[in-house]
Protein backbone atom coordinates (compact mmCIF):
# COMPACT_ATOMS: atom_id res chain seq x y z
CA UNK A 1 0.00 0.00 0.00
CA UNK A 2 1.33 3.22 -0.89
CA UNK A 3 1.97 5.69 2.15
CA UNK A 4 -0.29 8.91 2.33
CA UNK A 5 0.12 12.00 4.02
CA UNK A 6 -2.31 14.20 5.87
CA UNK A 7 -1.71 17.46 3.81
CA UNK A 8 -3.26 19.40 6.89
CA UNK A 9 0.15 18.46 9.36
CA UNK A 10 2.94 19.63 9.41
CA UNK A 11 4.51 16.51 8.80
CA UNK A 12 6.98 16.19 6.55
CA UNK A 13 6.76 14.98 2.89
CA UNK A 14 8.73 13.40 0.24
CA UNK A 15 10.65 15.41 -2.14
CA UNK A 16 11.45 14.18 -5.67
CA UNK A 17 14.95 15.55 -7.24
CA UNK A 18 15.93 15.37 -10.58
CA UNK A 19 19.01 16.06 -11.77
CA UNK A 20 20.19 15.71 -15.72
CA UNK A 21 23.45 18.43 -15.46
CA UNK A 22 25.98 15.67 -15.80
CA UNK A 23 23.93 12.05 -15.66
CA UNK A 24 20.57 11.29 -15.40
CA UNK A 25 19.23 11.06 -11.99
CA UNK A 26 16.32 10.73 -9.87
CA UNK A 27 15.66 10.50 -6.23
CA UNK A 28 12.80 10.42 -3.43
CA UNK A 29 14.04 11.90 -0.26
CA UNK A 30 12.63 12.41 3.17
CA UNK A 31 13.61 14.15 6.50
CA UNK A 32 17.57 13.63 5.44
CA UNK A 33 17.46 10.61 3.95
CA UNK A 34 17.54 9.37 0.22
CA UNK A 35 14.51 6.48 0.25
CA UNK A 36 15.75 5.80 -3.50
CA UNK A 37 17.68 6.68 -6.24
CA UNK A 38 18.32 6.41 -9.55
CA UNK A 39 21.19 7.08 -11.94
CA UNK A 40 22.86 6.37 -15.19
CA UNK A 41 26.18 7.14 -16.67
CA UNK A 42 24.84 7.09 -19.82
CA UNK A 43 24.77 10.96 -21.39
CA UNK A 44 22.99 11.35 -24.50
CA UNK A 45 19.41 9.70 -23.16
CA UNK A 46 18.20 11.86 -20.67
CA UNK A 47 15.04 12.49 -21.85
CA UNK A 48 14.05 9.10 -22.41
CA UNK A 49 15.44 8.20 -19.22
CA UNK A 50 14.42 10.29 -16.74
CA UNK A 51 10.73 9.67 -16.81
CA UNK A 52 10.74 5.84 -15.90
CA UNK A 53 13.80 6.74 -13.72
CA UNK A 54 10.99 9.06 -11.43
CA UNK A 55 8.39 6.01 -11.93
CA UNK A 56 11.07 3.40 -10.47
CA UNK A 57 11.99 5.58 -7.39
CA UNK A 58 8.69 6.51 -6.21
CA UNK A 59 8.02 3.06 -6.73
CA UNK A 60 11.03 1.72 -4.87
CA UNK A 61 10.08 4.63 -2.06
CA UNK A 62 6.46 3.60 -1.79
CA UNK A 63 5.33 7.00 -2.94
CA UNK A 64 2.85 8.29 -4.92
CA UNK A 65 2.09 11.36 -5.95
CA UNK A 66 -0.28 12.84 -3.76
CA UNK A 67 2.21 12.38 -1.04
CA UNK A 68 5.32 14.56 -2.56
CA UNK A 69 5.81 17.83 -1.17
CA UNK A 70 7.53 19.26 -3.85
CA UNK A 71 9.85 18.50 -6.63
CA UNK A 72 13.36 20.24 -7.25
CA UNK A 73 15.91 20.25 -9.72
CA UNK A 74 19.21 20.35 -10.95
CA UNK A 75 19.72 23.80 -12.69
CA UNK A 76 23.29 23.12 -13.94
CA UNK A 77 25.81 25.10 -14.75
CA UNK A 78 25.75 21.66 -17.24
CA UNK A 79 25.52 21.29 -21.07
CA UNK A 80 22.71 22.67 -22.97
CA UNK A 81 20.51 19.13 -23.63
CA UNK A 82 20.93 17.72 -20.51
CA UNK A 83 20.17 20.67 -18.18
CA UNK A 84 16.53 21.26 -20.75
CA UNK A 85 15.67 17.07 -20.56
CA UNK A 86 15.91 17.31 -16.37
CA UNK A 87 14.10 20.91 -16.42
CA UNK A 88 11.25 20.32 -18.42
CA UNK A 89 10.44 16.88 -16.54
CA UNK A 90 10.58 18.41 -13.17
CA UNK A 91 8.34 21.47 -14.45
CA UNK A 92 6.02 18.62 -16.52
CA UNK A 93 6.11 16.43 -13.53
CA UNK A 94 4.94 19.28 -10.72
CA UNK A 95 2.48 21.01 -13.10
CA UNK A 96 0.66 17.68 -13.72
CA UNK A 97 0.77 16.95 -10.11
CA UNK A 98 -0.11 20.55 -8.79
CA UNK A 99 3.82 20.46 -6.74
CA UNK A 100 5.96 23.21 -6.16
CA UNK A 101 9.27 23.08 -8.36
CA UNK A 102 12.73 25.06 -7.19
CA UNK A 103 15.90 25.06 -8.34
CA UNK A 104 19.36 23.64 -7.01
CA UNK A 105 22.63 24.30 -8.01
CA UNK A 106 24.06 20.94 -9.47
CA UNK A 107 27.47 21.74 -7.73
CA UNK A 108 26.29 21.93 -4.51
CA UNK A 109 25.03 18.46 -5.06
CA UNK A 110 28.59 17.62 -4.45
CA UNK A 111 29.27 19.96 -1.93
CA UNK A 112 26.95 18.20 0.48
CA UNK A 113 28.52 15.27 1.03
CA UNK A 114 31.95 17.41 0.46
CA UNK A 115 31.27 19.47 3.23
CA UNK A 116 31.36 16.70 6.40
CA UNK A 117 34.31 14.88 4.51
CA UNK A 118 36.08 18.59 4.32
CA UNK A 119 35.09 18.89 8.09
CA UNK A 120 36.58 15.32 9.17
CA UNK A 121 39.85 16.23 7.26
CA UNK A 122 40.20 19.41 8.79
CA UNK A 123 39.79 21.56 5.59
CA UNK A 124 38.32 25.12 5.74
CA UNK A 125 38.05 25.67 2.48
CA UNK A 126 37.85 23.50 -1.03
CA UNK A 127 36.47 23.29 -4.59
CA UNK A 128 33.51 21.59 -6.13
CA UNK A 129 34.98 20.90 -10.07
CA UNK A 130 33.18 19.03 -13.15
CA UNK A 131 33.86 18.28 -16.76
CA UNK A 132 32.65 21.18 -18.65
CA UNK A 133 34.77 19.48 -21.92
CA UNK A 134 36.92 21.90 -24.08
CA UNK A 135 39.41 21.10 -21.52
CA UNK A 136 37.57 23.59 -19.17
CA UNK A 137 35.67 22.96 -15.57
CA UNK A 138 32.69 24.20 -13.91
CA UNK A 139 34.09 25.28 -10.43
CA UNK A 140 32.22 26.80 -7.23
CA UNK A 141 34.74 27.74 -3.98
CA UNK A 142 32.81 26.73 -0.59
CA UNK A 143 34.10 26.57 3.09
CA UNK A 144 32.10 25.28 5.49
CA UNK A 145 30.51 25.39 9.14
CA UNK A 146 30.19 22.02 11.59
CA UNK A 147 30.17 20.22 8.10
CA UNK A 148 27.35 22.15 6.29
CA UNK A 149 28.51 23.85 3.06
CA UNK A 150 28.45 27.52 2.17
CA UNK A 151 29.11 28.87 -1.42
CA UNK A 152 31.64 31.57 -1.03
CA UNK A 153 32.34 32.00 -4.66
CA UNK A 154 30.75 30.51 -8.59
CA UNK A 155 29.84 28.87 -10.43
CA UNK A 156 32.07 29.89 -13.18
CA UNK A 157 33.56 28.16 -16.30
CA UNK A 158 37.35 28.08 -16.71
CA UNK A 159 40.40 26.09 -17.69
CA UNK A 160 41.35 24.24 -14.60
CA UNK A 161 44.75 26.33 -14.31
CA UNK A 162 41.96 29.07 -12.97
CA UNK A 163 40.45 27.43 -10.28
CA UNK A 164 41.57 28.24 -6.59
CA UNK A 165 44.16 26.21 -6.12
CA UNK A 166 42.40 24.46 -3.19
CA UNK A 167 41.51 20.86 -2.16
CA UNK A 168 39.13 20.05 -5.12
CA UNK A 169 36.13 17.48 -4.93
CA UNK A 170 33.82 16.48 -7.74
CA UNK A 171 35.15 14.82 -11.46
CA UNK A 172 37.21 17.88 -12.60
CA UNK A 173 40.48 16.63 -9.82
CA UNK A 174 40.57 13.27 -11.56
CA UNK A 175 40.75 14.54 -15.04
CA UNK A 176 43.48 17.49 -14.74
CA UNK A 177 45.26 15.74 -11.72
CA UNK A 178 48.41 17.83 -12.80
CA UNK A 179 46.82 20.64 -11.91
CA UNK A 180 43.77 20.00 -9.64
CA UNK A 181 44.95 19.02 -6.03
CA UNK A 182 42.38 16.02 -5.44
CA UNK A 183 40.46 14.95 -2.46
CA UNK A 184 41.62 10.91 -2.11
CA UNK A 185 39.30 8.66 -1.64
CA UNK A 186 36.02 10.83 -2.06
CA UNK A 187 33.58 8.83 -4.35
CA UNK A 188 31.05 11.40 -4.71
CA UNK A 189 32.46 12.99 -8.53
CA UNK A 190 29.60 14.07 -10.53
CA UNK A 191 26.15 15.65 -9.40
CA UNK A 192 23.40 13.28 -8.07
CA UNK A 193 19.81 13.65 -7.55
CA UNK A 194 20.21 12.06 -4.05
CA UNK A 195 22.69 14.86 -2.51
CA UNK A 196 20.70 16.91 -4.75
CA UNK A 197 17.45 16.23 -2.84
CA UNK A 198 18.92 16.57 0.08
CA UNK A 199 20.47 19.83 -0.47
CA UNK A 200 16.59 21.42 -1.44
CA UNK A 201 15.18 19.63 1.72
CA UNK A 202 17.64 21.95 3.80
CA UNK A 203 17.07 24.87 1.83
CA UNK A 204 13.17 24.55 2.42
CA UNK A 205 13.78 24.30 5.75
CA UNK A 206 16.35 27.18 6.11
CA UNK A 207 14.53 29.35 3.51
CA UNK A 208 17.09 29.88 1.31
CA UNK A 209 19.20 28.55 -1.51
CA UNK A 210 16.91 28.01 -4.05
CA UNK A 211 17.45 29.05 -7.49
CA UNK A 212 14.63 29.74 -10.30
CA UNK A 213 13.94 26.32 -12.51
CA UNK A 214 15.95 27.91 -15.22
CA UNK A 215 19.56 26.36 -16.77
CA UNK A 216 22.28 27.69 -15.80
CA UNK A 217 24.77 27.82 -18.84
CA UNK A 218 27.94 29.37 -18.21
CA UNK A 219 28.92 29.79 -22.28
CA UNK A 220 27.48 30.92 -25.15
CA UNK A 221 25.24 28.03 -27.42
CA UNK A 222 27.25 26.78 -29.98
CA UNK A 223 24.07 26.93 -32.06
CA UNK A 224 24.14 30.23 -34.35
CA UNK A 225 21.29 32.30 -35.90
CA UNK A 226 22.47 31.69 -39.80
CA UNK A 227 22.54 35.49 -41.29
CA UNK A 228 21.31 36.45 -44.36
CA UNK A 229 21.76 34.29 -47.16
CA UNK A 230 24.27 35.89 -50.05
CA UNK A 231 22.42 37.29 -53.02
CA UNK A 232 23.13 35.49 -56.27
CA UNK A 233 25.92 37.24 -58.28
CA UNK A 234 24.58 40.58 -59.49
CA UNK A 235 27.12 41.31 -62.38
CA UNK A 236 28.92 43.42 -60.33
CA UNK A 237 32.60 43.16 -60.08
Amino acid sequence: MLRRLDPVTSAPRPLLAIDASATASAAVVLSGEVLARFSTTETNTHAEVLAPAVQQVMREANVAAADLGAVVAGVGPGPFTGLRAGLVTARSLAFAWGLDVHGVMSLDAIAHPAAEDAWRRGVDEFVVATDARRREVYWAHYSHVGGQFQRLHGPFVTAPADVTPLPVYGAGAGLYPDVLSSVPEFRTTVPDAGALGLVGELSLRRGRGLLPVQPLYLRESDAKVPGPRKRAGTGER
